[in-house]
């Protein structure tokens, strides 16, 4: 389990410490300061990371290599009265042509992720694969 302290320090502005290592990431309010990263924006960057991670951790038992996948993540929050991410869209562009079979694998693999399964049943996931994207590489 992991252990983050948050300390706010003024002006719509935190500071997320991550007590086992100690790395900090600072946190504003993406709605009216959008200068740092936004608590919504970390809950995307959490869900594409632990997708790739899902993906990286079947590739390296299958000798598949993934360096350079990336996932781009879009949360979209709901209005009023109830604020709220209500839907999230994810496209993941993997730099490489793979066989089907691998590629439903990895895909398996990345639908399998426990943060995914973390949010509530109402909130829209999509998720999309771009296999052989040599601009992924790039990125």
């Amino acid at each position: 389990m992991s252990k983050v302290e948050v300390t706010y320090s003024g002006n719509m502005q935190c500071s997320a410490l991550n007590t086992q290592n100690d790395k900090r990431v600072a946190v504003d309010c993406s709605m009216t300061r959008a200068q740092e990263f936004g608590p919504e924006t970390l809950v995307a960057a959490g869900l594409g990371s632990c997708m790739l991670i899902s993906m990286a951790g079947f590739a390296e038992r299958h000798g598949i290599d993934v360096s350079g996948t990336r996932a781009d993540v879009d949360a979209a929050l709901g209005g009023k009265p109830e604020m709220r991410i209500t839907a999230i869209d994810v496209t993941v562009h993997v730099p490489r042509a793979l066989t089907d079979q691998q590629q439903t694998s990895l895909q398996m693999a990345a639908e399998a992720c426990p943060i995914k399964h973390s949010f509530r049943p109402d909130t829209a996931i999509t998720t999309r694969f771009v296999f052989g994207d040599t601009a992924a590489a790039a990125a």
